[in-house]
């Protein structure tokens, strides 16, 4: 029985290790306030798709323009296609596997493992990305 445990043991070290490798470029994000969007959009999202949320042209991937989301959504606001995709779960044409970090799985790693704090940092994050939107 011991065996088996130290096996799933480091059967799921070695899995998150390289999920967190893989999505945050070799390093686990630093925590940040979950009561800031604007924060965690910096620590977060800004190396990929800007401060401004128009895309880093100097990253290896640039991320997409989250400034047009609402725009490209008949004026609306896609919140809930935006907490998806920031939680993992949908990434659309806008990104190839594993180009944007599962951001859901590792708010767990900050937020000490607690699901409602993983939700309000998403709720938070999407929040903020609203602000971004072009008039």
């Amino acid at each position: 029985m011991r065996f088996r445990t130290l096996v799933l043991f480091l059967v799921l070290f070695f899995a998150f290790s390289q999920l967190a490798g893989k999505a945050a470029n070799n390093r686990l994000p630093a925590p940040t306030p979950a009561t800031s969007g604007e924060e965690m959009f910096a620590s977060y999202c800004a190396e990929c798709h800007g401060r401004d949320g128009k895309g880093f042209v100097k990253a290896r991937q640039p991320g997409p323009n989250l400034t047009t989301l609402a725009k490209k959504n008949h004026g609306r606001f896609p919140y809930a296609l935006v907490r998806d995709s920031i939680r993992g779960e949908y990434h659309g044409s806008a990104y190839g596997p594993g180009e944007m970090p599962p951001w859901g799985v590792l708010f767990q790693y900050v937020g000490g493992g607690s699901k409602a704090e993983v939700e309000v940092r998403i709720n938070k994050l999407a929040d903020f990305i609203r602000t971004l939107q072009e008039k």
